[in-house]
């Protein structure tokens, strides 16, 4: 064989065994060729009704915690049971570029719009107690089994009233699902008994405070009511304590959705029953699928998922904490409650100068609940001076009051006043700010204003396409408020690089120091695009003062939801604000203060805070007096 011809088989021998050798090297595991998990990380936005309902609350906190622990950064929002906000806020999400949302939505028809414009954009979107009318949108809905809570809930109604008597109804908000499936699993129980009638029916819209009025109401149609049946446990409460105050302590009163604070009503044999739905279940839950989707791909389980509840009642209601078993096992010993006490004496509302239309407000819808409920109401005014505020709670002291609705003089200025009136007897209740010591008030009730200003710097920014020269009126130093507003303020507005601000400067939430403020910063910074301020009426004060210069193109926003300032959005020239949910502060300090007048307590933590909502063009008439008057839309 010629050498040529050798060289040329071993070659071909060389190119065979080396293909054999990759061949070899390339097949021994199928996961070689599976792509490998995503590492977790990024924003997961975390969005729900509103955590003044202990449930949304918890729900929020739990899921943002596990996000946290899995690596990510959990946004928190609350759309207020609002589609239009609802799909504001995944928009937003979507333009930060969020890894999933966990949504408790804002119906179930309304939300699925949003939820596919998540789904188009790349993220998924985790449905949690609440579900949409339409598969395939969201990644996963895990719901509470809402029908068969409802129907254990209604047999255990049933067997409290002996199966016989009048009964009412509360129901939830008509867009929930949830509230229509609560309410037939009442009634396929309840319809089969021929002595159980229900003489009223009607929606509280899960709100504590409707709730004790439509009770109210309904009681002097039927005074003769044995029980009532609610959608929720807000509207149990609400319902339990009109009936309280109408000396109907025999009605059996029933709720759904495990809150401590009906767990602990129930232990005190006043709310009689519930139904738990696994909110830590739930929330862990969603976070966790979304976790594994993220990483994987999928969840390995199907969209719609629904897990069991459990009935509550003084037999087992202890074992429960956070919407969760808490570890005990012994039977519950019923906690032993002072008898009622009746309503009435004097009741002093306290507040910093009803020029402002925000304190006045605040002050004639306090004392008209308080009149309403048998109290006499006695409505003074500090001037923000906390000498003042002093000596009229030395009067209120003097004239043997029962209790004091304060809007008060100074976060710490305040406090020695107020345990003033805690060692005479006299316990107070603060709306609007807080104070810098708990355990001296009872009820520190606020508008949530770090949400707020976040709401109102996002708009705020997008008016001004995200560039230009502003300036930030600023409250009161000596109140609490005026420093959480300007946080929420720059921790949106500092991190864009195109927005600067040219002047910062107090104007003590005065219309007329604001004008005059403003007269004086536009000589130095004539180029401005902007004006963000800490109240109303610094709003109010620094337009004037812009339209007296003749710039009428310079976007202002305020911050407190006015009447003067609802029609002055209306009218092109405040462009946003945020409201602050005042008839609802004052509202529940006082039902609050009654309730802890009568029983000792008020079955609240004492610092609550309320979410506020964004207020422009499209939205502003649907506000009168710091509430929503009933319009569904602006001209």
């Amino acid at each position: 064989m010629s050498t040529k011809k050798l060289i040329t088989i071993l070659s071909i021998v060389t190119i065979l065994g080396m293909l054999l050798a990759a061949c070899q090297s390339a097949a021994p595991t199928a996961e070689a060729t599976e792509a490998p998990e995503t590492t977790a990380g990024g924003l997961m936005c975390i969005i729900v009704p509103g955590v003044e309902n202990p449930f949304f609350g918890t729900q929020q906190e739990i899921a943002a915690a596990k996000a946290e622990e899995l690596g990510y950064k959990a946004l928190k929002l609350v759309h207020d049971d609002d589609a239009n906000k609802q799909s504001e806020l995944i928009d937003s999400c979507i333009a930060q570029k969020a890894v999933a949302i966990i949504l408790d939505n804002a119906g179930a028809d309304a939300s699925v719009a949003a939820i596919q414009k998540a789904k188009d954009a790349g993220i998924p979107t985790f449905l949690i107690d609440r579900e949409i009318t339409k598969e395939g949108v969201a990644v996963s809905q895990i719901v509470s089994n809402n029908f068969q809570g409802a129907t254990l809930l209604a047999e255990e109604f049933a067997r409290l009233m002996g199966e016989d008597g009048e009964y009412i109804e509360l129901t939830g908000r008509d867009t929930d699902t949830n509230a229509h499936v609560r309410s037939d699993g009442y009634h396929q129980v309840l319809d089969a008994m021929p002595n159980m009638k229900m003489v009223a029916q009607q929606t509280a819209n899960w709100s504590q405070t409707e709730a004790f009025d439509v009770m109210e109401s309904l009681l002097q149609a039927h005074p003769n009511v044995k029980g009532v049946i609610s959608g929720n446990d807000t509207m149990a409460l609400g319902a339990q304590a009109a009936l309280d105050a109408a000396g109907m302590s025999d009605v059996f009163v029933v709720g759904f959705d495990g809150s401590d604070d009906v767990n602990q009503s129930i232990l005190a044999g006043k709310i009689d029953a519930g139904a738990l739905q696994p909110v830590a279940e739930l929330a862990t839950q969603a976070v966790m699928q979304a976790d594994q989707y993220i990483r994987t791909g999928e969840t390995g389980k199907p969209e719609k998922q629904s897990i069991d509840m459990v009935l509550l009642t003084p037999a087992n209601a202890c074992q429960y904490e956070g919407f969760a078993p808490n570890g005990k096992t012994d039977p519950c010993t019923p906690v032993e409650s002072e008898p009622v006490a009746a309503a009435g004496g004097l009741m002093c509302i306290i507040v910093p100068g009803v020029e402002n239309p925000f304190f006045g407000t605040q002050q004639e819808i306090a004392a008209a609940k308080a009149e309403e409920l048998g109290y006499t109401a006695l409505k003074l005014v500090h001037d923000d001076d906390a000498n003042k505020q002093s000596e009229l709670i030395d009067s209120c002291i003097a004239q043997k009051a029962v209790a004091i609705i304060l809007d008060n003089a100074g976060a710490d200025a305040s406090i020695a006043a107020i345990q003033k009136a805690k060692d005479a007897g006299i316990p107070s209740f603060l709306i609007d700010r807080e104070i810098t010591e708990e355990g001296v008030a009872v009820s520190q009730i606020v508008s949530n204003n770090y949400q707020g200003a976040t709401l109102v710097a996002e708009e705020f920014a997008r008016l001004l396409g995200e560039e230009g020269e502003y300036i930030e009126l600023t409250g009161r130093d000596t109140d609490t408020n005026a420093h959480v507003r300007s946080q929420g303020y720059h921790d949106v507005l500092d991190a864009i690089p195109g927005m600067e601000m040219v002047a910062q400067q107090t104007a003590n939430w005065s219309q007329t120091e604001a004008f005059d403020v403003m007269e004086s910063l536009l000589q130095a910074n004539p180029n401005i695009k902007g004006v963000i301020c800490g109240n109303d009426t610094m709003a109010l004060g620094a337009q004037a003062a812009l339209k007296a210069a003749g710039l009428t193109d310079v976007v202002v926003v305020g911050f407190d939801g006015s009447d003067d300032v609802n029609m002055s959005i209306m009218s092109g020239e405040v462009d946003a604000g945020a409201l602050q949910p005042v008839a609802e502060l004052a509202t529940q300090a006082v039902m609050q203060a009654d309730l802890f007048i009568r029983t000792g307590s008020t079955g609240k933590p004492e610092k609550q805070t309320i979410d506020m909502v964004l207020l422009t063009p499209e939205n502003a008439c649907q506000y009168t007096g710091f509430a929503p008057n009933g319009k569904t839309s602006c001209p």
